[in-house]
């Protein structure tokens, strides 16, 4: 499962909407599939839920030209560690 899969190619707020959509429903089975026992990372998996749905990306270049780039990258970090978790409780 790649959570950020196009991430680097999005052009249009359609693309965009369908691709946060996508990841949002990722990020809720894999919340669902781990134990409660591990609170950290479910934690960690509903504050990147949180902050998928506070961004509002339209295009490349906008991102290229505005201090809210930063969100990209934080994202993505996000998005890699949520890709860790599901490769260590995906397997259950």
């Amino acid at each position: 499962m790649s959570l950020n899969s196009f991430f680097d190619t999005l052009d249009t707020e359609a693309q965009f909407d369908a691709w946060k959509s996508t990841i949002k429903q990722k990020l809720i089975h894999l919340k669902n599939i781990i134990p409660i026992e591990n609170r950290l990372e479910l934690r960690y998996i509903g504050e990147t839920l949180e902050f998928l749905d506070s961004i509002n990306i339209v295009s490349t270049e906008y991102l290229a030209h505005k201090p809210e780039a930063q969100s990209k990258i934080h994202l993505k970090e996000r998005l890699n560690m949520c890709n860790s978790y599901y490769k260590k409780f995906g397997k259950r």
